[in-house]
């Protein structure tokens, strides 16, 4: 869970390592975007 941790940036890779994730929450961050094809191994 990564919910209101005041994130601001994701690198495109970050969630690499985390083909079996099943559920991501990022509410309550100061992201705007998302890095093109950072979801792309989930």
């Amino acid at each position: 869970n990564l919910q209101d941790n005041q994130l601001q940036a994701l690198s495109d890779d970050v969630f690499n390592p985390l083909a079996e994730l099943k559920t991501l929450g990022l509410n309550g961050n100061a992201l705007t975007t998302l890095p093109p094809g950072v979801l792309d191994g989930l």
